[in-house]
């Protein structure tokens, strides 16, 4: 890399020194002819310019045009295709072909010392057992050989893990106890409020404690109104059981049924909510509940 990155920059330096000695010629020419000193500078920058446009045109057209058509004119060579091949691949990868291919001149040369020429049967059952045993090793060979030039690891056993088996397992256990504990919250909210809402309030409120339950953010609600029989102790009530069945803090809840019954809890403060929540009043209608989960 450093040899090619020398090269590049002497034939650089070569090319420009070039075009600068033939714009110092043009100079001492046109001075030659009675030129003046500002016109022979210009005329030196402009054959400067001039000469390095060209080269890059050249170069450009050499590499898009002239060079494909003698590189497919070299490719017809056998030993030129062969040699591009070897120095497309990495020196770590000609390392590992080589040590592949002289431990298969090793056993190639201990097979041919052990044959016996006397025993002609032996000779064959043994060429014949040699050969199977090559063919079934020799597809994994060159697996692994051509999975290291191409860069691509052998596949692993697909078999999961001890510890696999039993992570998949317990989270498979906690979903199905989260997913039961939020299906008896939602029995809990119909059967509780069924005589208060209509079915498309009571389905936007079952997904609104579903949202609430699952994310750790509160969501974004329209408010619900509820029957005027129900009373804020009884929504205070009915928060606190649903969050002390989800393990939600006493302020998140407070804040979230503060948000989704604003008309019935518009009189009360989110810190009123919170501190009364789990109070006992003799008249009520939705009771405190601590058997839901």
């Amino acid at each position: 890399m450093e040899q090619r990155k020398i090269e590049h920059i002497t034939l650089h330096l070569i090319v420009f020194g070039t075009i600068a000695i033939i714009g110092v010629l043009a100079r001492q020419t046109v001075l030659h002819y009675g030129w003046d000193e500002f016109s022979s500078y210009l005329i030196l920058v402009v054959c400067s310019i001039v000469i390095g446009a060209i080269y890059l045109n050249l170069q450009i057209a050499f590499r898009q045009l002239l060079s494909p058509t003698i590189e497919r004119c070299f490719m017809r060579f056998e030993s030129y295709r062969n040699k591009t091949v070897v120095a497309e691949i990495p020196i770590e990868h000609h390392e590992v072909i080589e040590s592949a291919a002289d431990i298969e001149s090793i056993v190639s040369e201990s097979e041919i010392e052990n044959e016996t020429p006397s025993d002609t049967t032996e000779e064959v059952s043994t060429l014949s057992l040699s050969e199977s045993n090559e063919d079934s090793t020799e597809l994994p060979k060159n697996e692994a050989t051509s999975s290291i030039i191409n860069n691509t690891p052998i596949e692993e056993s697909s078999q999961p893990t001890e510890y696999e088996i039993y992570h998949a397992t317990a989270m498979a256990e906690k979903e199905r106890a989260s997913q039961k504990k939020l299906d008896k919250v939602l029995t809990y909210i119909k059967q509780t409020l069924a005589l208060y809402l209509n079915e498309t309030d009571l389905n936007r409120l079952c997904g609104y404690v579903t949202e609430y339950y699952l994310s750790d953010s509160l969501p974004k609600v329209e408010p619900i109104k509820v029957d005027s029989q129900l009373k804020t102790i009884d929504i205070m009530h009915f928060g606190w059981n649903i969050g002390k069945a989800f393990g939600k803090p006493r302020l998140q809840t407070a804040t979230f049924i503060k948000r989704v019954f604003a008309h019935t809890l518009s009189d009360s403060e989110i810190s009123t909510i919170e501190r009364k929540m789990s109070h006992t009043e003799s008249v009520c209608k939705i009771k405190l509940n601590r058997r839901i989960a």
